[in-house]
């Protein structure tokens, strides 16, 4: 097994390094710079990258007996290797030639020999990435009104044309599984052939849908059609889509993300609009969905919480899903196949989702926006295993290993602090690499068939090299030490009281080590109700009041009062009365409401009477409303109250 090693490109340099040390090696030299790209192949054997006018092919591996190629291609823009590495795709602007044509600008080249091999015409540089089986038997290509199915990829002519319109997106799977041991669970067995899953916008009212086919499907069913080496011997039959069983139609759908599983036997999808109706969440409404290629189901993934969904992640073995979403604190869920959750872990301020590649671990993390924690879970015993803090980080990988975690700040979503950090997977941090600029960094990666197993208890980590002590800063902490949790913003005047409660955002029903942040009731809210009107740095409700604040009360009434004090009963004598309207009846809701409603009115009308004898002139209103005393009191006699 060879040793990880990540690759990083920046505006003035570019490297490999090579773990353990982390050192970088002298592949690649070191004055290379400005560097537009780079590509891993599939299984990690090569590396590409593009300057200015050319693209280097290198072996990543020093003892491979391949050689270095060298391509005299300017202006490439992105790079991309066949799923077997035989061929290099490279993407450039297109420009139109002399005569009023466009150029090909994505171009085919053999890796061993350097030579362009074919190439076609790319309107722009989305979703330009080659599909390709896992095989390289076939290459799929979208057009206007129909799907082209190419064999072999490179030919001149396809073998199938499929008539369709409309279509916005194509995603390939590529069955595979983990080889036996690797993970805890046993895998899902691989479906027998690549299956396609067709995303057709909306039109005229119709709505969205995701279609899922079996790649032979869409092949002719002529054996004399299926091609030969010869492009021009190729005979094209044109057909309609055929008809499917996995099929999901929807509305909203401005975008879409497709994520089949290791298996090909299932397909999640998430929906998001660029505009909420609602106006719940200024970056779209966003649904997510779950069909099986057989069939056996498709529907909306129900998620308990209101809000956006952040990431959504397939398990290795194929078996269930992990989904992040709702308000922040953002929840994460486990599902199985059958879209049933199977198990929380909990809230916090997160947003991004990755599994270890053996599928034992699962990483969930807060970056972009949020401060940059990290959480390490045992998938098997649903058991934290670890916590730290990379703060600024945009990108986050594991290795092959599965021991080593990459995160890394790039620009220019942050233009400070540029650089990759190594981490175990116990989360504690082995090296920092400061670059300045750095746009990209990656893992080189490795197949699925390749990556080796796991042990069942995370290993020791090993010695942290000097660029720890050297460049490390204090808000890089690991498994929690020296970090202090930081809960919901809380007003001055409510902190320390028991008014902090009320700031939590947490709904999880889970109270906080400290007591801050918990979602018990507190005697502010009794049954989600206030209990009483608070104001912060009085004394809390319930406490004994001090002497002075009744002496305080007891002058603001007399003020109140004026003269009407020695000429009618005073206020206090009047709430007495009131205070007596006894209620009978304490099992009906809604006859204490109206009781309560009605001794309201009868206080009301008692102070009118008390300004009326304090000389006082009235609205014929409020003489109105005196005279209907006798009224009220009926009322409540009737209701069963008394007063």
């Amino acid at each position: 097994m060879s040793a990880a090693q990540y690759a990083f490109r920046a505006q003035k340099t570019a490297g490999i390094a090579v773990g353990p040390s982390w050192e970088v090696s002298d592949s690649i030299p070191s004055d290379t710079a400005a560097t537009r790209c780079y590509a891993h192949s599939s299984d990690g054997e090569w590396f590409a990258y593009a300057e200015g006018s050319s693209v280097h092919v290198l072996p990543s591996s020093s003892s491979s007996s391949s050689s270095p190629v060298v391509i005299s291609q300017p202006n490439v823009l992105a790079l991309n290797f066949s799923p077997l590495s035989t061929n290099l795709f490279t993407f450039e602007r297109p420009v139109k030639q002399d005569n009023g044509d466009m150029h090909k600008n994505v171009k085919a080249w053999d890796v061993k020999t350097g030579e362009e091999v074919g190439g076609w015409y790319s309107k722009s540089m989305d979703g330009w990435e080659p599909i390709i089986t896992s095989t390289e038997s076939h290459l799929i290509r979208s057009g206007a009104s129909d799907i082209a199915v190419f064999s072999p990829p490179l030919a001149s002519r396809p073998i199938s044309r499929v008539r369709v319109e409309g279509v916005k997106g194509i995603f390939l799977s590529a069955p595979t599984t983990l080889s036996a041991g690797v993970t805890s669970s046993k895998p899902v067995h691989p479906h027998q052939e690549p299956a396609v899953a067709i995303w057709i916008g909306e039109k005229k009212g119709a709505p969205a849908s995701v279609s899922l086919y079996s790649l032979s499907s869409l092949l002719p069913k002529s054996p004399t059609s299926n091609g030969t080496v010869n492009g021009d011997e190729i005979k094209t039959e044109t057909k309609d889509l055929p008809n499917t069983v996995a099929r999901k139609a929807f509305y909203k759908a401005d975008k879409l993300n497709v994520k089949w599983n290791n298996a090909g036997t299932q397909a999640l999808f998430m929906a998001q609009s660029d505009v909420d109706v609602t106006g719940k969440s200024y970056y779209g409404e966003t649904n997510l969905y779950l069909v099986s290629l057989d069939g056996s189901f498709d529907g909306l993934v129900d998620l308990d919480k209101e809000g956006p969904i952040y990431d959504f992640t397939w398990s290795p073995n194929s078996r269930e899903f992990v989904v992040c979403y709702g308000y922040m604190p953002a929840r994460v869920q486990l599902f199985d196949s059958k879209a049933k959750p199977v198990f929380s872990f909990g809230s916090q301020h997160r947003n991004f989702l990755l599994y270890q590649p053996q599928g034992r671990l699962l990483l969930s993390a807060g970056f972009g926006n949020l401060a940059g924690g990290v959480d390490i879970w045992d998938v098997s015993t649903r058991n934290k295993v670890a916590e730290f803090k990379a703060s600024n980080s945009s990108h986050c990988e594991f290795s092959p290993c599965g021991q080593y975690i990459l995160t890394a700040t790039l620009s220019p979503r942050l233009r400070v602090d540029n650089g990759v950090k190594i981490w175990w997977c116990g989360g504690q941090l082995l090296h920092i690499q400061p670059v300045d600029e750095l746009y990209q960094t990656s893992f080189a990666p490795r197949l699925l068939k390749d990556i080796g197993p796991f042990p069942p208890v995370i290993p020791k980590a090993p010695e942290p090299n000097e660029s720890v002590a050297k460049y490390g800063k204090k808000g890089d902490t690991a498994n929690g030490g020296d970090s202090k949790p930081a809960g919901a913003y809380r007003p001055p005047g409510a902190r320390g009281t028991l008014a902090s409660d009320v700031y939590s955002r947490r709904d999880d029903d889970k109270s906080s080590p400290n007591g801050s942040g918990a979602s018990t009731p507190t005697p502010m809210f009794r049954g989600g109700k206030p209990a009483g009107r608070y104001i912060p740095g009085s004394a809390p409700p319930g406490s004994a009041p001090k002497e002075q604040a009744n002496n305080d009360d007891k002058k603001k009434r007399t003020r109140k009062r004026g003269k009407a004090e020695n000429d009618e009963k005073p206020v206090e004598a009047v709430t007495e009365e009131v205070a007596k309207v006894d209620i009978k009846d304490e099992g009906d809701d809604s006859t204490a409401k109206k009781i309560r409603n009605l001794t309201k009115k009868l206080k009301a009308i008692e102070d009118l009477k008390t300004r009326l004898a304090g000389g006082e002139v009235l609205e014929r209103t409020q003489v109105k409303k005196i005279e209907s005393e006798q009224q009220v009191r009926d009322e409540i006699a009737s209701l069963g109250g008394s007063a």
